[in-house]
């Protein structure tokens, strides 16, 4: 049985960090099963960079708010970031071509490379969503 957490954050860059904290007070404070702190250091990585996004790129950023929703069972761990969408106009969540020099861009690259799934949000959400494999302390690997 899945268990859901959802809070809403103002779209101010400083909110990031509120949001790091709290996804690991969840996923550290979470009941049935100790998750391994390196599957909490990756969910809090993914989400900050999932929540920057939604503040550098969206309306959220721009006076608007972002919501975080997690969602925990005993195989996956599921972070949704929705956000207001773009100002201009909607476009999905992609993974940027990446240059040596380049100070921005590795949010969804990050994500891909780290979370087992990604996507955007179904329509007419918009944001991303990521699952990460949940395997609790002491279980083997198979």
């Amino acid at each position: 049985m899945a268990v859901e957490y959802e809070r809403r954050f103002p779209g101010w860059s400083d909110q990031i960090r509120k949001v790091r904290e709290w996804t690991d007070d969840v996923l550290s404070a979470h009941e049935g099963f100790e998750i391994p702190d390196d599957t909490i250091a990756s969910a809090v990585l993914l989400v900050s960079e999932a929540t920057t996004n939604a503040v550098r790129y969206t309306a959220s950023g721009h006076g608007g708010v972002f919501k975080v929703t997690l969602k925990i069972d005993a195989h996956r761990i599921t972070i949704e970031v929705d956000d207001e969408g773009c100002p201009a106009g909607g476009t999905l969540p992609f993974i940027r071509p990446l240059t040596p020099m380049a100070q921005h861009g590795r949010g969804i690259t990050l994500i891909d490379y780290i979370a087992d799934t990604w996507g955007p949000l179904p329509h007419p959400r918009t944001g991303v969503t990521f699952t990460l494999t949940c395997r609790p302390v002491g279980s083997s690997v198979a």
